[in-house]
């Protein structure tokens, strides 16, 4: 016989995942620890606690500030965290959110990223929150600082800060850079 937890525990679930969503905005080469308001809009939300995911569906919009994401659907991949790394000063009501960590984020359909000047696209970005590495993948590009890179999959490793771009067959990488003119260049 299933033991079935009270819907407000299930909840706070939710809302627990739904706040530390705000890793996908690490994409920004930006290691802020600081907790900041985030507002993710959907058509619709599913929990599934025994697969430990959420999903957001329909015209998402992830808000928070100097950062947005829009995508068709956010798929957000929950782990249980080990004993010995949850907090040890930790209240009961306070107890589901340490043990839940996310172990990565997918977003699908239409992606769109900004982050104060740099701006993705994609058809699919995919976040691994423990490696700090993204992944724009289908007619990927990413913009900024007068630097544009076009291909079909753009990773970022934003712990080494590192780009790897990959081109298909029928279409080669791009890439457009802004560097200083030569002397006597006109």
């Amino acid at each position: 016989m299933a033991v079935r937890r009270p819907l407000n525990m299930a909840w706070k679930s939710v809302l627990l995942c739904l706040v530390a969503v705000t890793a996908f905005a690490a994409w920004s080469w930006a290691n802020d620890e600081e907790a900041v308001p985030t507002r993710i809009t959907a058509e619709r939300l599913r929990y599934d606690h025994h697969k430990h995911q959420i999903e957001f569906i329909g015209n998402v919009h992830v808000d928070r500030p100097n950062f947005q994401l829009r995508s068709e659907r956010l798929l957000i991949f929950l782990r249980t965290l080990p004993r010995e790394d949850r907090p040890e000063d930790v209240s009961v009501e306070q107890d589901m959110e340490a043990q839940v960590d996310i172990d990565k984020m997918i977003a699908l359909g239409k992606v769109f990223l900004k982050h104060e000047e740099r701006i993705g696209h994609g058809d699919m970005a995919t976040y691994w929150v423990d490696q700090g590495v993204l992944r724009l993948e289908g007619n990927a590009i990413v913009e900024g600082g007068g630097t544009k890179l076009e291909g079909n999959v753009i990773t970022l490793n934003v712990q080494e800060k590192e780009v790897d771009v990959q081109g298909r067959k029928d279409r080669r990488v791009e890439g457009v850079f802004m560097l200083p003119r030569e002397q006597g260049e006109q």
